[in-house]
């Protein structure tokens, strides 16, 4: 059985500032994220440490995108805009969530990836509810 991620206001924003940017429509994308910003963040350092993981998202997912699509320049492209201009913490905590998304939708991960995951949730000090969740998948051999 797989888990889903949180059905919270956070979870449907995002979901929808990336259907935004998949049909092209950037102004309501940049909308949402404003809105989901000003809901998720307690204040202006908090806001842009967001909006950093917010773009590392894209970057992310549009490199995944181009990749699955074909288009390995485009890919290369994404990846290298995504690594040199996020930091180390953004990409651990964005390759984090995309473990932990990965996990709960198949209920189990490869034991490298899952030991991955773990570790960088140690390193970033989530909350009980997101290691509970991680604790749910399993680790297959």
């Amino acid at each position: 059985m797989t888990q889903r991620l949180p059905d919270i206001y956070e979870s449907r924003q995002a979901r929808a500032m990336l259907e935004a940017l998949q049909a092209g429509d950037v102004e309501r994308a940049v909308r949402l994220e404003s809105h989901l910003l000003a809901e998720a963040a307690e204040g202006p350092e908090e806001r842009e440490a967001m909006r950093d993981q917010l773009h590392a998202a894209m970057l992310f997912r549009a490199q995944i995108d181009a990749s699955e699509a074909g288009d390995e320049a485009a890919a290369a492209r994404h990846q290298t805009i995504f690594t040199q201009t996020c930091s180390e913490k953004v990409i651990r905590t964005l390759i984090s969530s995309a473990l932990l998304h990965a996990g709960l939708e198949r209920g189990e991960l490869p034991a490298d990836k899952h030991d991955l995951l773990t570790q960088y949730l140690d390193e970033n000090g989530v909350g009980a509810e997101l290691k509970s969740l991680a604790a749910g998948i399993r680790r297959a051999a």
